[in-house]
């Protein structure tokens, strides 16, 4: 079950980046992934959905881009996300 400490590994590392972006919803997380990473990309797939669960980046796409230079490379390059738009982070709480 390597694959799900990796998985909640990048969990963090998405939840961090998008709290720090001000997101609401994260949609795309870009991963590098080279052949001998030793990391199972459908297993990541497959427990990604489950730690991801219940937070921002529920129901976002995992993206694999292969490193040819570098062929134990696994890290996260980038996320897509929603913002809030600055006029209505300003704006007060409705009630």
């Amino acid at each position: 079950m390597h694959e799900a400490g990796v998985a909640e590994r990048v969990l963090e590392l998405v939840l961090t980046r998008a709290e720090e972006a001000g997101a609401t919803r994260v949609t795309v997380v870009e991963l590098e992934a080279g052949e001998a990473a030793g990391v199972s990309r459908e297993a990541v797939e497959f427990h990604w959905q489950e730690a991801a669960r219940g937070t921002l980046a529920e129901g976002a796409t995992l993206r694999f881009v292969d490193v040819d230079d570098d062929p134990t490379a696994f890290r996260l390059v980038a996320i897509e996300a929603d913002r809030l738009s600055p006029r209505a982070a300003a704006a007060p709480p409705a009630g």
